[in-house]
């Protein structure tokens, strides 16, 4: 009998020290998922980064992240970005900081319109942002097929555009909104980025305010970041554009 507490207790022990070894995991059931190839990806300044992959078992996965890994290691001092890939067309984003263990629901069909999450604010509010794009989409498609079938009924085609313009403005101001309610939060750069059919809801140019308004609060957050410096300089370098394009137009007018 107390070989067996001595053995329970050891066991505990060496969980425990693996435990401390996991920057973050991120675990959960894809419906229909059965026992397909899942990757996992870390997504860093410079583009994107395999650190995983494993066959599901009965659409169950856990992956679990070493803080030993040097590509993790030097980026636990903010939230980091991952993509789950079931197929380059199906896969969806999420983020974590470290000691985070993410939980995540979804249906191999369509992953990034199914699921959800659990476990860290970063990727809960990515899971909001998600959602609302969606319910932008969904309807957005049907108004779209009813005006390819109407191509010769102005009145009905002209209806759909104004609503159309109304849903966007809506999404926009709740895009907006989303950023303003959460100034600290690493997911305001998705609010910012977030795009439609490959067009961005903001334009990087007119909105460049909004941007430089992000870096600042979240340079006070997260000052070593490679996203944060990363969106600093793309907005300094749209900013220099702008900049010599209005000397040029100026000098022209001259």
């Amino acid at each position: 009998m107390k070989k067996i507490v001595l053995l329970i207790i050891m066991a505990m022990i060496l969980a425990s020290c693996a435990d401390r070894n996991v920057s973050v995991s991120i675990s959960g059931d894809i419906q229909n998922g059965g026992n397909k190839m899942l990757r996992l990806a870390l997504i860093t300044a410079e583009g994107m980064d395999i650190i995983d992959s494993a066959n599901m078992r009965d659409g169950h996965f856990e992956f679990k992240i070493s803080s030993e890994d040097e590509r993790i290691k030097e980026r636990e001092n903010a939230p980091m970005m991952f993509q789950l890939f079931l197929s380059e067309e199906n896969s969806l984003a999420t983020m974590a900081k470290k000691g985070e263990r993410l939980k995540i629901t979804a249906d191999a069909e369509d992953m990034t319109r199914t699921y959800h999450i659990s476990g860290g604010e970063e990727a809960m509010l990515m899971h909001q942002l998600d959602s609302s794009l969606t319910a932008f989409v969904i309807p957005t498609e049907k108004m779209y097929e009813t005006y390819q079938k109407n191509s010769e009924n102005d009145s009905v085609r002209a209806e759909i555009e104004a609503q159309y313009v109304k849903m966007l403005q809506d999404h926009k101001n709740y895009l907006r909104g989303f950023i303003q309610n959460h100034p600290d939060n690493m997911a305001s750069y998705i609010a910012f980025f977030q795009s439609y059919n490959r067009r961005n809801f903001f334009d990087i140019y007119q909105d460049l305010g909004m941007l430089k308004q992000i870096n600042n609060n979240l340079s006070r957050v997260y000052p070593e970041s490679e996203y944060v410096k990363a969106m600093k300089n793309m907005a300094n370098m749209i900013e220099s554009r702008m900049s010599a394009s209005e000397d040029e137009n100026s000098n022209m007018t001259k």
